[in-house]
């Protein structure tokens, strides 16, 4: 295996993870610290549990996205618009990664910011994932 394609099943785990944890929120999970900022209470108020419910639907998604850039789904499918969808997760992350160390507590600014730099970093390495020769 490439490390193109392990990077994007790596990216995928983290994305199911992440999912995982958003939908512990949007289901009232006291982690409301370590997410959206850090100021909120530890159970999210209602706005931001909706906002975790579609962090969570997107989340998905773009693991779904990283499962095609690694081969093991939508064989056959167009390899370039993939790619692009996995630029723009990239650059998402590394935009997430700047947010995290800006917020106000440190569980937040330290321990998601060290976890979203590991996502954008799986996410930039599996750029360099080749599609298999039966695939689009």
């Amino acid at each position: 295996m490439t490390p193109g394609r392990a990077a994007a099943r790596g990216a995928a785990g983290f994305c199911l993870a992440f999912a995982a944890f958003q939908v512990a929120l949007a289901l009232g999970a006291p982690f409301g610290r370590m997410a959206w900022g850090g100021a909120s209470s530890p159970v999210l108020p209602d706005g931001l549990r909706a906002a975790s419910t579609g962090a969570a639907v997107y989340l998905v998604l773009a693991a779904a996205v990283m499962l095609v850039r690694a081969g093991d789904l939508g064989v056959g499918l167009p390899h370039r618009p993939f790619w692009w969808i996995n630029l723009v997760l990239a650059i998402q992350l590394a935009l997430n990664t700047l947010g995290n160390l800006a917020a106000q507590g440190d569980v937040e600014r330290y321990g998601m910011g060290a976890a979203s730099l590991i996502g954008c970093a799986l996410c930039l390495v599996a750029l360099r994932a080749r599609p298999r020769p039966d695939a689009g």
